[in-house]
């Protein structure tokens, strides 16, 4: 089996925390490619489609606690979520990452984050999630939101664009990313209505959040 490097050897390039903490300050939302090692993203790519196969997601629901639903009007995914606790190797490197991008957005913009909760993420061909905030509505925990996609060679037929709608008061005013494999995608949770549109092919990521400790809004 080949050998999974360090958190430090995952990582290359300019010094990326510093880039999402100011793409962040400047104008909410960030898209970093390429500060993955290829063989981190293969390893977390084969994991997920591993569990996929062997049944381990579940369809995705919308709201929280006992008002968690299925709605498949507005989403149609399905999901694993993580548990610190019992993740793989390949799993803890891409968290260990993640905190000292939140460690460096804490120290950049002193947002208070404090843990990061996230699943793993498939859009079977077909499957979308309508317009809306990565916020429950009255609780305002998750902070920064963070997609990681794993998909192998992703083309613009393929659909599945991540569309993040940039200001608040025209919906004519988005970004529309394209989920290609290594790609980083940070925004702020509250700020930003987003949706994802139909794929044509499963399409797959880590999807997750920044939590700070003030849960009501």
């Amino acid at each position: 089996m080949t050998k999974i490097s360090t958190a430090a050897e995952l990582l290359h390039g300019e010094p990326w925390q510093q880039r999402i903490s100011t793409d962040l300050a400047q104008r909410g939302w960030s898209v970093c490619d390429n500060h993955f090692s290829p063989l981190l993203l293969a390893r977390l790519a084969e994991e997920s489609e591993r569990l996929w196969r062997r049944g381990a997601f579940r369809r995705a629901g919308v709201g929280r606690g006992g008002e968690l639903r299925l709605r498949p009007e507005i989403r149609t995914d399905q999901v694993l979520w993580l548990d610190p606790a019992d993740c793989t190797v390949v799993q803890k490197r891409y968290l260990h990452a993640l905190e000292q991008l939140r460690l460096a957005i804490n120290r950049d913009l002193l947002l208070g984050l404090f843990e990061f909760e996230g699943h793993l993420a498939v859009y079977p061909p077909g499957s979308y999630y309508r317009r809306h905030l990565d916020q429950f509505k009255g609780v305002g925990s998750r902070t920064v939101s963070c997609i990681l996609y794993l998909n192998r060679e992703w083309q613009a037929e393929d659909g599945g664009q991540l569309r993040i709608y940039t200001h608040p008061d025209d919906p004519a005013y988005c970004e529309e990313i394209l989920p290609v494999g290594g790609r980083l995608v940070t925004f702020l949770s509250a700020r930003f209505l987003h949706e994802v549109l139909p794929a044509r092919r499963e399409r797959w990521s880590i999807t997750g959040w920044f939590k700070r400790r003030d849960d009501y809004l």
